[in-house]
């Protein structure tokens, strides 16, 4: 049998924008995962340089990037 460690139930959406915070990242990031090897893969809203929205069709456009893990 495979014993998982105790994780909580939820978090909330004030724990995850913490987290954002924490590492640094915009607002307009929608989603990031955490790899142990290779870092941070982030999803986040494209804005113009005025900051309005960047739309594709008929929803958001979206850019990832990979943020390494530094020394």
């Amino acid at each position: 049998m495979i014993q998982m460690p105790d994780l909580p139930d939820s978090i909330t959406r004030a724990q995850a924008l913490a987290a954002c915070e924490a590492l640094g990242l915009p607002s307009s990031v929608r989603t990031f995962e955490l790899d142990c090897k290779d870092g941070l893969t982030v999803g986040f809203l494209a804005e113009d340089t005025e900051g309005r929205r960047i739309s594709v069709g008929d929803g958001p456009a979206l850019i990832t990037v990979q943020i390494p893990f530094g020394e």
